[in-house]
Parts: C-alpha cells; structure tokens; sequence
C-alpha cells in the first residue's frame, strides 16, 4: 500500500470515528433512512465505506495488479451486507457511500470508477459486484442426496412393477452430417449505419470467441446496439467480461472484451 493511500485511510477511519449520522440527500431528494439507524449500524456502515474507498484507490494505481480486483469486490460486498444487516437497499447503501465519499474524500478518484460523464455512480459499482456474486455463487444444491432419493424411489417401484423384457430388434440407422455454418465476425449488413459498421468491423475471432479491443469513446452499450441492435443488451457483455470489469463503466482503453455471440 501506498504512503498516499495509506494516509486517506487513516484519515476516512478517524472521520467515521468521529462523524455524526450523515444527513445529505439523495439523487431522488429523499434525507437517507441511514440518519435514522442506531449509532453502532452507522459505524459498521462507515467502516466498511472506508475499506471500499481505500480498495478503490489501490486497485485504481494498478489495475493489472494481481488480486485488487477481487479484493475489491469482497469490499463491496461487505459493505453492501453491512447495509443489509441494517436493513437497507443495495441502492440505499450506495446512496450513503457516495455521500461518504463527498464529504470524507479529498481527492480525485481513479478514472477507473467514473462513467463517461466523469461522474461516480455508486449505485452501479454496489449492484454490479452484487451481480457478480450471484452468478460466481449461486445457491448450492446438494445434487447428490437428490438424485440417491430418486433413484431409491425408482428403485422401489420398478422392482414391484417389473415389465417383461420385450424382445430386441435390430435397427439400423444412416446418420448424414449436415454442414453448420459458423460466422467467424458478426454479419454486418449493407444499410448499416456508419458507427455500427466502424465497431463490427473490429470485431475479431479468437477462439470460438468474439473479441474487441476497447479503444477511446468506446462504451459497452455501443457494442450492444452494434451487435445486438439495443444499447440495453450491454449487460450481456458486462456479465461475459466479469474477470476484467468491476463495473459496466470501468472499461478502458486497451482492453480485450469478449461479445457473446447474439
């Protein structure tokens, strides 16, 4: 960890120490229901807010370092369950962590977590981790015990219900392959407008995969509405991309996104 870091650190922790219950509004206009917590949820909150930001700068100053991403992610996501044990929204959560950071913060944060507009949505790093965790973690099913009760179920009836072996004839079967066409780049039509062709035409196969290399300007919407003819299908490549991005914002230039296939 950097001296630099490691200074905003100490001084977020000393401020939540000492903060009083935040009572800044949120982007609807609405006073955060945090103010109205008891003071030991506010300082988990705060806590946990200051980890995040902390997480945020280290992996901000090398985002190729090995390991800051998921760190960052487990931050995330304990702050976002710390708002939940309070009994807040994923979005009520974010809403007072970028007030935290509006009133903790003294300097600018990594390009990494602002949008296009240069503006943080603390919304959308809080539900994107949540996302991630969802589908690198789902429920757990115990398929084994499942299967071991049906099997002895089956078992049971077959044996008190056992058909006669009817008697095997021989088939014989012609299998003819039929040909698959697969496009090595997506098809780009004829009438397609100008910035539509100009992103198809970068579109490379590796692999069985389509990849693009981000350049600048680039959003995942506009690969979306390329590929996909809708700017809300982005989430789509955020999801197959969930290794390299924190956020569906946090593309950057250089970058190899993988474009599932529509």
């Amino acid at each position: 960890m950097s001296i630099f870091t490691s200074k905003i650190t100490a001084t977020l922790l000393c401020a939540f120490v000492m903060a009083t219950p935040l009572s800044a509004q949120t982007t609807a206009g609405n006073l955060l229901t945090v103010a109205e917590l008891p003071e030991k949820d506010i300082r988990r909150i705060s806590y946990y807010s200051a980890q995040t930001l902390e997480a945020m700068y280290a992996f901000g100053s090398n985002t190729e370092a090995e390991g800051r991403l998921e760190m960052l992610r487990a931050k995330v996501q304990r702050l976002t369950d710390a708002g939940l044990r309070s009994g807040l929204t994923t979005n009520t959560t974010a809403d007072y962590f970028a007030v935290f950071i509006a009133e903790n913060n003294t300097a600018p944060l990594p390009i990494a977590f602002l949008n296009n507009d240069g503006q943080f949505d603390a919304a959308s790093l809080l539900n994107s981790v949540e996302i991630y965790y969802s589908i690198k973690a789902p429920q757990e099913f115990d398929a084994a015990a499942s299967d071991e009760a049906d099997m002895a179920a089956i078992s049971s009836v077959a044996q008190q219900h056992a058909p006669q072996t009817p008697a095997v004839q021989s088939i014989e079967l012609t299998v003819v392959a039929q040909p698959v066409t697969v496009l090595e780049t997506p098809a780009i039509s004829p009438t397609a407008p100008a910035n539509v062709r100009a992103i198809l035409e970068r579109v490379e196969l590796k692999g069985e995969n389509w990849v693009i290399t981000v350049k600048p300007g680039d959003s995942l919407g506009q690969f979306a509405n390329a590929l996909y003819g809708d700017t809300k299908l982005f989430q789509q490549i955020f999801e197959a991309n969930l290794s390299q991005l924190i956020t569906p914002n946090s593309i950057r230039v250089g970058q190899n996104l993988v474009l599932p296939r529509g």
